[in-house]
């Protein structure tokens, strides 16, 4: 039976890119795992924080329905055994979006990260 495991990731549109990397980075002190420039990676015990400027992904951007800052998306850990049969499975329900994306019933983004141990 196919399992999610875990919540692997919630990334964040910010509404000012800087203060917000600032406040994680510098107050907060969380250790920076991936700097793009526009959207910032942070390590939080076994999960990931991530920070976009409006920028940086437009499909989640939209999402926000106007909304100046919000969630782009969730990625959940899976084993790589049960991607083919979620993949086909949200597929089959209308719930792809594009490449790698899925949309939950409020059309919020969500994608799978690979958590094999």
């Amino acid at each position: 039976m196919t399992e999610i495991r875990s919540l692997a990731a919630v990334i964040l549109i910010t509404r000012d890119f800087g203060a917000q990397a600032a406040f994680y980075r510098d107050v907060l002190k969380l250790p920076v795992t991936g700097d793009y420039g526009d959207a910032l990676f942070f390590r939080c015990g076994s999960q990931t924080l991530g920070l976009f400027d409006h920028s940086h992904h437009p499909a989640g951007t939209q999402r926000l329905e106007g909304a100046a800052k919000g969630v782009s998306h969730l990625e959940f850990g899976i084993s790589a055994d049960d991607r083919a049969e979620l993949v086909s499975r949200l597929t089959a329900a209308g719930c792809h979006v594009r490449s790698e994306n899925f949309e939950d019933a409020d059309g919020n983004l969500f994608h799978f990260t690979i958590t094999d141990d």
